[in-house]
Parts: C-alpha cells; sequence; structure tokens
C-alpha cells in the first residue's frame, strides 16, 4: 500500500513537472514570436474608443509608486476596464498629485491595443477637485516609441523565462530517461 501511494505521488510530480516545461516552452515561443513580429503588430493595432454616459462613469486613476505603478481606467464603482503602464506617462498622467486619486473623470479615451499591450492614444478629462478640463494627445511615433521599448524590456523577460524552460527540459528529458526508476524510488 506504502509502495502504491508513493508510486501515484511520483507519478502526480513527474506530470506536474512536464506540464510547468510545457508551459514554460510555449510561453517562451508565443513571446518570441510577438518580439519577432512587433513590427507587424503594432501596423495591425487596434483603437478602442470609450465615452462617459451618465449610467457609467469613467475615471482616470494612476498610481505612479511599487508595486502598481499604473493607470487604470475605471467604471466608476465596478472595476477596471484597462491597466496601462505608467512609465510612459511619467510627465502628464501618472503625477504625485493624483497617486490613488478618483478624480480625474474621463469623457472621451481613445486607447491602442497592440497584442498584450495598451497605449493611451487621447484622453479628454475634468478634474472634479478644481474643475479644469484636459485633453492629451500622443502622436504615433510616441506611441509607437513606447511599443518598441515595451518589447526591448519583454526581451529580458524571455530571455529569463528561457533559462527557467531549459532548466524544466534538463528535468524532464532525465525523469523520462530512467522513467521506471523515478517511480520506484
Amino acid at each position: 500500500m506504502h509502495q502504491t501511494i508513493k508510486t501515484i505521488f511520483r507519478l502526480c510530480f513527474a506530470t506536474v513537472i512536464f506540464l510547468v516545461t510545457a508551459a514554460l516552452v510555449l510561453t517562451c515561443f508565443s513571446k518570441t514570436q510577438e518580439i519577432i513580429l512587433a513590427d507587424q503588430y503594432f501596423s495591425q493595432a487596434k483603437t478602442i474608443s470609450l465615452d462617459s454616459t451618465t449610467h457609467e462613469q469613467l475615471v482616470l486613476v494612476s498610481n505612479n509608486q511599487s508595486p502598481e505603478n499604473a493607470i487604470f481606467i475605471l467604471i466608476a464603482n465596478n472595476g477596471y476596464l484597462a491597466k496601462i503602464q505608467c512609465e510612459h506617462y511619467l510627465n502628464d498622467i501618472c503625477l504625485d498629485d493624483f497617486n490613488k486619486s478618483h478624480t480625474r473623470q474621463i469623457q472621451h479615451i481613445d486607447l491602442l491595443k497592440i497584442g498584450q499591450f495598451q497605449y493611451i492614444k487621447q484622453i479628454s478629462f475634468t478634474d472634479s477637485r478644481t474643475h479644469q478640463k484636459q485633453v492629451l494627445k500622443y502622436s504615433d511615433s510616441q506611441l509607437k516609441i513606447f511599443y518598441q521599448n515595451d518589447v526591448s524590456g519583454l526581451k529580458y523577460i524571455v530571455f529569463g523565462i528561457a533559462l527557467f524552460a531549459l532548466a524544466a527540459i534538463y528535468t524532464s528529458v532525465r525523469i523520462l530517461r530512467n522513467f521506471k526508476s523515478f517511480l520506484s524510488k
């Protein structure tokens, strides 16, 4: 009985190792493909336009402090629609004065979606504290630079995942090579 439980545990353990290895390899493959085809993805980018209504008020919330360091496009009291990295908008949206405040009410926003990344293309909002309206627009060249910076950062992430994938492949091969002895140890 004890040996059967031990064998079942080792079989489940090997299955988990194989699944993690497959996930790491597939992640490496898909992210590498995203890096290689970055220009094509940029040319196929989709623009999403959103407007506030009386029933659904959109709110701009930013936090330039760790660990979040992000911009959120929220539906008031209903969760967020988009999460965008703050690093590209440090001079105009991710300001210390607005950290975690829900005072910027969006009238209109155009989001550019490129693969897994999203960028603010144009936004108009009103600060409910000062009632000052502000409109921000970003050119295609600025957005392309934002995207290229994110893709170049993705290269380092893929490198780290690739190292783990190689270690997982090595472990999987070692298990498969001696599978009977692995199960019976």
